[in-house]
């Protein structure tokens, strides 16, 4: 398959541009006695409890003498977005950084753009490793150039209480469309929970069929960064969801939603929805929550059965920042992190292809507060997938999911229906894409 990763859009960030300025290169502590110990700042948004840094960086440090690794988690609420306003603030003060991580390619691309970070290509060349190899990566070059190494993979995946599914008498999919989603929603629905949780996200969440389609244009733009609202996977999207939540009444219902401010995690730990579409990384990254009930997960549904589970591919990356002054000291940090590290780390799914998939998954569930919570078996079969065959859209991306995102919420309040919802969409993004070219 020939793998086009998709990369959300490109923002520019003004005040970066200035900030971001190059250091001189050295691998001394400040750059002045040669013998000095040279000290990496490693930002990020995991708090300790949750990112387990400490004793990583211990064995680290007792494996690379003369380098100390400083984590600095920016935001305690563990909330990316947080995290970006600080980072931005920071690059613009002038503020040393070594290591940067980012969570998504649309917030990375940005912040390549306002010449934050440092071409890797130089180092992998040095190490004669092919990152695409090495890695399942969904953080691909820019004009030729890589600027980050990928961490954390995070797949598409179908959340599930088990103890539900057993109470209706349903086995875990191992394949499934999404009619028959729809089917497990409306069995696994009671008077104490619905069967279905999908949240704001409507770039995901009211384009599932869209974000199941193998290949070709599978985005809101095609690949020539035109309107793609006229694929008939856009409308059958919001008419899914649009049946899960109004129809069938077994999917919370989008106006319960916003006014009570619901999040994914609360309704699923407490046992509100039995499931939600999610991406891997919710095998650990629980919250403040812990399940007293066995979660299964199955894979993401697809169109039509073909014997093929696919799914989106993410997850997070470590970059260099362009202002770091030991820059092949990061580098080394980050190459370790992202392969030994992570898999001692035992928390995330790693995008490293060395790493043993069954031993990552017993590592992740001995690290929870409930090991015995996780189903392993239905786990290790839902991320054995083929990622989605995607491409880099148009960095008007983002203005495009503002659009789509007011006018599908519209539709799933009642307010319009569905072919006016889509007339609309088609004229504004096309306007969009026009305007832009």
């Amino acid at each position: 398959m020939n793998r086009k990763w998709f990369v959300f859009g490109m923002a520019s960030i003004l005040a970066l541009g200035a900030a971001a300025c190059s250091g001189e290169e050295s691998s001394t502590g400040d750059g002045s006695d040669g013998d000095d110990e040279v000290t990496i700042k490693f930002v990020h948004w995991f708090n300790e409890e949750n990112g387990k840094w400490e004793p990583l960086i211990e064995k680290y440090e007792a494996e690379n003498p003369g380098v100390k690794v400083e984590s600095m988690p920016l935001v305690e609420n563990m909330n990316s977005q947080d995290y970006y306003k600080q980072l931005d603030l920071m690059a613009a003060a002038g503020e040393d950084l070594d290591v940067v991580m980012f969570s998504n390619p649309n917030d990375y691309v940005s912040r390549i753009n306002a010449g934050l970070l440092e071409p890797l290509n130089t180092f992998l060349d040095d190490e004669g490793i092919d990152i695409n190899e090495e890695y399942t990566n969904s953080f691909q070059a820019i004009d030729g150039d890589y600027y980050g190494v990928p961490m954390k993979q995070v797949n598409q995946m179908i959340l599930m209480n088990k103890d539900h599914l057993d109470e209706a008498g349903l086995e875990i999919p191992t394949e499934w469309t999404w009619d028959e989603y729809r089917e497990y929603a409306k069995e696994l629905t009671t008077e104490d929970h619905y069967g279905s949780y999908l949240h704001t996200w409507h770039n995901l969440h009211s384009s599932l069929k869209l974000n199941s389609k193998p290949d070709g244009d599978n985005a809101l733009l095609t690949e020539s960064g035109d309107s793609n609202i006229k694929d008939p996977l856009v409308k059958e999207s919001l008419e899914l969801r649009y049946a899960l939540e109004n129809e069938d009444e077994s999917s919370v219902p989008f106006s319960s939603i916003l006014s009570q401010q619901m999040d994914y995690r609360q309704q699923f730990f407490t046992q509100e929805a039995s499931m939600v579409p999610i991406g891997s990384f919710m095998l650990s990254e629980w919250g403040q929550f812990t399940p007293d009930f066995e979660m299964a997960w199955a894979p993401w549904p697809q169109l039509e059965l073909t014997g093929v589970n696919y799914s989106g591919v993410g997850g997070d990356a470590l970059s260099v920042a362009k202002s770091s002054n030991h820059k092949q000291e990061a580098y080394d940090f980050i190459r370790w992190l992202t392969t030994e590290g992570i898999v001692e780390q035992g928390i995330w799914v790693p995008s490293w292809n060395g790493a043993n998939l069954d031993e990552v998954v017993e590592n992740i569930a001995a690290g929870t507060s409930n090991p015995e919570a996780l189903h392993l078996e239905s786990i290790v079969h839902s991320l054995d997938v083929e990622p989605l065959d995607t491409y880099m859209p148009a960095p008007y991306i983002t203005e495009v999911h503002t659009a789509h995102a007011a006018e599908v919420e519209r539709y799933l309040l009642g307010d319009q229906d569905i072919d006016t919802t889509i007339e609309n969409l088609e004229t504004q993004i096309q306007n969009i894409a026009d305007s832009n070219k």
